[in-house]
């Protein structure tokens, strides 16, 4: 059967638009998962710094907005079984820690409300220091075992700390500060802290590791 011009036209449209899509596919850039956009958000703390020292963020709507995206790209994490509910939540809690504490070292506002006893500045300093040792870790191309169980011991301690409830936030500074001031010493640093270490923290402590070293 002769083919005719219309039917021409109608399988050269076809066959152009799917050589189209073809190519279209070939250079589209690769999916990005949840949780290379977690490690994202890990990796934000700098231009957090940079915005609210350059007075683009009094009154932290970049660093909510970094802890919303937060909440939902670990929601995905989770419901992918990438990492457990109870120590995702130990995740979240220590990247807010972590956003308030950037945002609250570079604002124009007060320091932190002085207390005879609070770890919560040292514990949030740490989270966001070794963010900063395991990015540049990663970029080296190669993680030394012993850089990374030194970062390993870090996280699960601070997660240890951030696992705590308010109530045993509240005994464990009473504690410390009757045992300072009957030993007259003073109050000990947040490392010094004997801090119980439980499934949950070291699974969250891993998983930050592992999210924060990836390439």
């Amino acid at each position: 059967m002769a083919l005719t011009r219309r039917d021409f036209v109608k399988l050269f449209g076809v066959g152009l638009a799917s050589l189209l899509v073809t190519r279209c596919q070939a250079v589209l850039p690769p999916a990005v998962s949840a949780r290379d956009r977690l490690r994202g958000l890990w990796l934000n703390f700098v231009k957090l710094e940079k915005e609210t020292l350059a007075g683009r963020n009094d009154e932290d709507v970049l660093g909510q907005r970094m802890i919303r995206d937060h909440r939902a790209e670990l929601d995905e994490v989770v419901a992918a079984g990438e990492i457990s509910a109870p120590a995702a939540e130990l995740v979240q809690e220590a990247y807010q820690a972590a956003v308030y504490h950037v945002w609250r070292s570079n604002a124009p506002i007060t320091c932190y409300e002085p207390m005879m006893v609070d770890y919560a500045p040292s514990g949030a300093g740490v989270l966001v220091k070794q963010a900063e040792v395991l990015r540049q870790l990663a970029a080296q191309g190669s993680i030394d075992p012993v850089a990374a169980a030194r970062a390993q011991a870090a996280l699960e301690h601070d997660l240890a700390f951030y696992q705590l409830t308010d109530d045993e936030t509240q005994a464990l500074y009473q504690r410390v500060l009757a045992r300072s001031q009957d030993a007259g010493q003073p109050i000990p640093s947040f490392e010094a802290l004997q801090l119980e270490l439980t499934p949950d923290a070291r699974e969250a402590a891993g998983f930050i590791l592992g999210l924060l070293t990836s390439q």
